[in-house]
């Protein structure tokens, strides 16, 4: 007997779930013999079904929700570890969704539903840093920080343009920090207002950053953006909305398996995993490849 769980956070997108979630239900019921549906109340709830759903058998897992409910529930597979046998599906309701984007999933939720009628899995890589576990991006400076603060109105009326908007204005304050990369390769020091080590070719709904990697090449690209001035950034901002990557004057790209980033100074940078907080310097990260096997379209 196939059997799926379906974990929904009912006040993603502007509670936007429930509106879908029936019908995402019904889908699924097409596909497996048993769904049994559960609707998160606090953090950590997706977390700790999914990781009771690949510890006790279930074939499948679902999310419907924004990108923190995305983090939470692939921590949870990551957390049991025996990930070989259950695959994971989602329906994208949050601000950005770049893995849906990375994966052609579609961003409204009806079409990402009708998608699972014709449907295959791919695999795809993820990222543990420190103690915790990513699918999109980890990144520390400025702009993270400036971004954390972007409001639920901010969101819903600009949606991913809110953080753009947010983040160049942050970047105008012209801060920076001093990291210490270590790879394989040795080690080396950089003073940079911004730094994101990222799995996949969208960061940030844009795909200017890596537009390279793909989500099944094993590799961390982590970019290292220079000590620019304000000049740099207003001849920049018009290239980066027109979709041309970004120069080497502008940001260093690096591909690696693992690395270690310690901050040297005494700024006290938190760090955005996926969106939400994430976890504290030094980072420890390396990647997981194929970890999770993903519903796509076929």
């Amino acid at each position: 007997m196939k059997r799926c769980m379906l974990i929904v956070n009912p006040t993603a997108g502007r509670e936007r779930a429930k509106y879908h979630k029936d019908n995402l239900r019904r889908q699924l019921e097409t596909m497996f013999d048993e769904v049994e549906l559960r609707e998160t109340q606090k953090a950590g709830d997706a977390t700790e079904w999914a990781k009771e759903a690949a510890l006790t058998g279930f074939d499948s897992v679902f999310s419907m929700g924004g990108d923190g409910t995305l983090n939470e529930t692939i921590n949870g597979l990551a957390q049991a570890q025996d990930h070989s046998t259950i695959h994971f599906g989602f329906i994208p309701l949050g601000t950005i969704n770049d893995l849906a984007r990375a994966l052609n999933i579609p961003l409204h939720p009806e079409a990402a539903i009708a998608m699972l009628q014709h449907c295959k899995t791919v695999k795809v890589d993820i990222a543990k840093a420190n103690d915790r576990y990513f699918v999109n991006t980890i990144a520390a400076g400025i702009m993270p920080d400036a971004v954390g603060h972007v409001s639920i109105e901010q969101k819903t009326r600009l949606g991913p343009l809110a953080y753009f908007l947010t983040g160049i204005k942050a970047m105008q304050a012209h801060q920076t920090s001093l990291f210490k990369i270590t790879t394989a390769q040795g080690s080396t020091v950089h003073r940079s207002p911004l730094i994101v080590a990222m799995l996949t070719s969208s960061v940030g709904s844009f795909r200017n950053l890596a537009p390279q990697a793909r989500v099944d090449d094993g590799k961390i690209w982590l970019g290292i953006f220079k000590d620019f001035n304000y000049l740099d950034l207003i001849k920049v901002i018009p290239e980066f909305l027109a979709g041309q990557p970004l120069t080497s004057e502008l940001m260093t790209l690096k591909t690696m398996d693992q690395v270690r980033i310690e901050l040297l100074d005494n700024s006290h940078l938190s760090t955005n995993m996926d969106g939400d907080e994430g976890p504290d310097f030094p980072l420890e990260i390396k990647v997981l490849p194929s970890f999770l096997s993903v519903y796509v379209p076929a």
